[in-house]
């Protein structure tokens, strides 16, 4: 799942269990293992027919399924309790069925293993309350009109975790891949999209209705099945062969090119990068109202409309979402967890791919912003309960799109990425997408297929981070003597739960003048101490200076000495900018000198340098001219963070010039916000013309406007 649903059933899951017992420890938790078969989905045939206007489908799905079994008597498929069931047939020959919660259990004469049958079920639904089947936030969805939107209406499936069968009847877990098909009929002036490429649309004789009917010919996982339809604008391109379409509402259609405008690199970067060409000949990607995040339907993601984004916002802002979701027709979608206890398998590998993106497009300074947010965020989780990352032990499968599937997953693979080495990880992942295409797996078979690609046995790895709970908190001193620095290191980790103490290899950062050299160290104890021949005492020691492994360091025994050059040398963002944040602490004025400096430097779209209001709210006017510089700063958020430093000095002619010059439609949109709040504040009767001059500056959330409209 992506970062709609997966975010909102994270909400959801964090507010849950926040001040409860671990989730994923009994009794709250139980085994769960795939559900059984008794027979393979080969595809899955879907006619449907919408009437919006009374919020109902009537339709017939037919299973083509091939029995695993001799002498099977009873075949089960998922069917939602919301569906209306008129009928079954085998073979064309109505059948009996029960049905058992979610199951529909259909009698059949015993079958043969091997043979395949058609099981069609006809069905229909309808909403009283037209929020659509499913709990809601799964199944399918009704996009219920508003006032003043024509075009806010329509609909959306969502089938993850196992939400599709609300609306089409089947084999409804990820244990078992099919091709697919389906027909949709809407009203004649709406688009629908769905997976695969489309066959046909066809208008019905009272050109009232069309059909439309997208075929996926390569197997998916069911929970993919995905079908959207609305007045919808879509947007064609072309890239190597592969259809792109950019679908939004159709009053959002100025929004497409700044909100998908990278897709062709995204792409082209993964493509080249895995070794593995995008595996679909289509990809959709649709934007719709009432959702939130995204969901990497196959070939046809699905994505909330609150998402898009316009260029005035940032640099690519829904970059983060559409890498990930991208991702995920690799991970997830070609190779697809056999259950849901390994979602690591599709949800850490897509917030990988999002990582390296980064990395690719906006520089090693972004990548490892990304790594070190990705920590902090699963931290916050740790702290309320850990798990092993590969687990059968769960409450719910919903459950397991948390903290740890995602952000903690996506650095554990950054950490064997560094391990590794490059070459052999992309070579590992080249080798499991290759072999395992189109099926199933469990997390052993990535194990293997890193085993076999590489040459290296990883199970030492996967027995620590993949298979256990928790992570390495560490603790770290150092002190020189003659000729040598020693170097203490502590692992503090809670043991108790099954965290390990862990064995592995760290770089030791030995800053000498204007350079860092590196030395490694292995880790395996609790307590050890390590010694590291000088010729001379260092100017500074990081233990793991470019955060190559997930850890979590809750003291970082800086001394004041030490900070100018983890500042200026560092290769490493974040531990950077955690030294300007100590450095003005103490600001004298040799501190924000060298701070100035380093700021100077940091002329990046994705600079090291994130946060500098720290710096602005020392209120120094000696600095008005160098934040004056950092208005023309390539990253809009470094802009607008100038002009609130520069609103915390007294106001100047020249100053008010500039600042009103930056109240226009072409301005980033919170620097226009914090220069209308600046003005306002040094002097609102006479900046009154570019205030109300901002009132009428439209941006598509109105933020300018509520801004010009706010009381001073």
């Amino acid at each position: 799942m992506a970062r709609l649903n997966s975010f909102t059933l994270l909400l959801l899951t964090l507010s849950t269990f926040a001040f409860c017992q671990s989730p994923f420890s009994p009794p709250k938790a139980s085994l769960h293992y795939a559900p059984d078969r008794t027979c393979d989905l080969l595809d899955l045939q879907v006619d449907i027919d919408v009437d919006y206007l009374n919020r109902a489908i009537t339709g017939t799905t037919v299973n083509t399924m091939s029995p695993l079994r001799n002498g099977i008597k009873e075949i089960v498929i998922h069917a939602g309790k919301g569906l209306d069931i008129k009928s079954v047939a085998i073979d064309g020959k109505p059948a009996q069925f029960v049905r058992k919660d979610n199951e529909l259990h259909i009698s059949t004469s015993p079958l043969k293993k091997g043979k395949s049958i058609k099981v069609s079920v006809t069905y229909s639904a309808a909403n009283s309350n037209g929020r659509g089947f499913g709990n809601g936030g799964g199944g399918w969805h009704w996009i219920q009109p508003v006032k003043d939107k024509p075009d806010h209406v329509g609909f959306w499936t969502q089938g993850e975790t196992g939400f599709n069968s609300e609306w089409a009847p089947t084999w409804d877990y990820p244990n078992d891949l099919a091709t697919s098909e389906v027909r949709c009929r809407v009203q004649a002036d709406w688009e629908v999209v769905g997976n695969g490429v489309l066959v046909s649309t066809k208008l019905s004789d009272d050109k009232k209705k069309k059909t439309f009917d997208w075929k996926m010919s390569k197997p998916h996982a069911t929970y993919l099945l995905a079908v959207y339809g609305g007045p919808l604008d879509v947007r064609k391109e072309k890239w190597n062969g592969v259809d792109l379409l950019y679908v939004v509402p159709k009053s959002l259609a100025y929004l497409s090119e700044d909100s998908f405008g990278n897709t062709k690199d995204m792409l082209t970067f993964f493509s080249d990068v895995l070794g593995v060409k995008y595996p679909w000949n289509k990809y959709a990607q649709c934007a719709m109202y009432d959702f939130g995040g995204g969901m990497e339907n196959v070939s046809a993601t699905l994505l909330g409309e609150g998402s898009l984004t316009e260029k005035r916002d940032g640099y690519s802002t829904m970059d983060s979402l559409n890498s990930h979701e991208l991702g995920h027709q690799w991970f997830g979608d070609l190779v697809t967890c056999k259950d849901w206890g390994d979602t690591w398998l599709n949800e850490s590998f897509a917030t990988f791919m999002q990582m390296i993106y980064f990395e690719h497009s906006r520089g090693a300074d972004s990548y490892a912003h990304e790594i070190d947010d990705a920590m902090r965020e699963y931290f916050q989780e740790a702290r309320r309960y850990k798990r092993p990352l590969s687990t059968k032990m769960y409450s719910n499968q919903d459950g397991m799109f948390d903290s740890h599937s995602y952000p903690k997953g996506g650095v554990i693979l950054h950490t064997l990425r560094r391990y590794l080495g490059d070459e052999a990880y992309y070579a590992g992942l080249k080798h499991y997408l290759t072999q395992w295409r189109h099926t199933p797996v469990e997390s052993v078979q990535l194990r293997r297929a890193f085993n076999e690609a590489t040459g290296i046995n990883v199970e030492p790895f996967w027995a620590q981070w993949i298979e256990k709970p928790g992570h390495p908190v560490l603790d770290y001193s150092w002190k020189w003597e003659a000729g040598k620095v020693l170097l203490t290191v502590k692992q503090t980790q809670d043991t108790s739960d099954g965290t390990p103490v862990y064995n592995l290899q760290a770089k030791v950062g030995v800053f000498h003048g204007n350079t860092m050299e590196t030395k490694i160290i292995q880790l395996s104890k609790v307590d050890e101490t390590f010694e590291i021949p000088l010729n001379a005492s260092p100017n500074a020691i990081v233990l793991d200076p470019h955060h190559d492994f997930l850890r979590e360091i809750k003291t970082l025994n800086w001394k004041e000495s030490e900070l100018p050059f983890i500042l200026n040398i560092s290769s490493n963002a974040p531990d950077r900018a955690e030294a300007m944040k100590r450095l003005l602490a103490t600001p004298t004025d040799e501190n924000i000198g060298l701070i100035v400096a380093a700021l100077k430097k940091d002329s990046g779209l994705s600079p090291a340098f994130e946060q500098v209001s720290g710096l602005g709210n020392l209120a120094k006017p000696n600095l008005r001219s160098f934040w004056a510089d950092q208005l023309g700063h390539k990253n809009f958020q470094r802009r607008a963070q100038a002009v609130q430093a520069l609103a915390q000095l007294p106001s100047d002619p020249e100053t008010v010039k500039i600042l009103r010059g930056l109240v226009n439609d072409q301005s980033p949109i919170q620097v226009v916000i914090n220069s209308v709040n600046a003005l306002r504040a040094w002097d609102a009767v006479g900046n009154k013309d570019v205030i109300e001059m901002a009132a009428l500056i439209k941006d598509r959330r109105g933020r300018i406007k509520r801004a010009a409209e706010a009381k001073g």
